[in-house]
């Protein structure tokens, strides 16, 4: 089942984002369940007990903790997991790129924005699937290696070493 976090300060927008999440989730028949947040606060408290997502959807503009703090959080615990930005700045477009942020909508998110922003990340994901992987837990969280990118596995004690394409182990 698909677990989608939304998280905006703005009550208004969040109930909009979860009218339009429901909708989308309704029209294509997706197995999925949402949550939302009304601060990054309660996002990372809620990582931290271990809860994870499929997607997660932020604002950026958040008293106290950003968007772009909440998703620094959420690479500590995902390092894959398609983050969307959904906010009314475009100041932060460009270093949203340092979390690997998918997406960056601008506000108001309307139905057509989100069914295409939704539809373009879905059909990436079942791309990735298709894909065969393997997942491992590294010093840096979980961790998804396809099997393209991978040179060779490495036995060390008690620890398996993978050696990428890229030269990353």
């Amino acid at each position: 089942m698909l677990q989608i976090a939304v998280c905006d300060d703005n009550i208004d927008e969040l109930s909009n984002m979860a009218q339009l999440v429901n909708q989308y989730r309704l029209s294509k028949h997706l197995n999925c369940e949402y949550s939302v947040f009304p601060n990054g606060f309660e996002l990372v408290s809620a990582l931290e007990k271990g809860k994870r997502f499929d997607i997660y959807c932020l604002d950026i503009i958040m008293p106290g903790f950003t968007g772009i703090d909440v998703a620094k959080e959420i690479r500590t615990f995902d390092k894959n997991a398609p983050i969307l930005f959904f906010t009314s700045s475009r100041e932060f477009a460009l270093e949203s790129y340092s979390v690997q942020a998918i997406n960056y909508v601008l506000k108001p998110v309307s139905k057509e924005k989100l069914f295409f922003t939704f539809d373009e990340m879905l059909e990436r994901m079942k791309a990735e699937e298709r894909e065969e992987s393997i997942i491992v837990k590294s010093n840096e969280g979980l961790q998804k290696v396809l099997i393209s990118n991978l040179v060779f596995a490495e036995v060390i004690g008690r620890n398996v070493l993978y050696h990428l394409v890229s030269g990353k182990v």
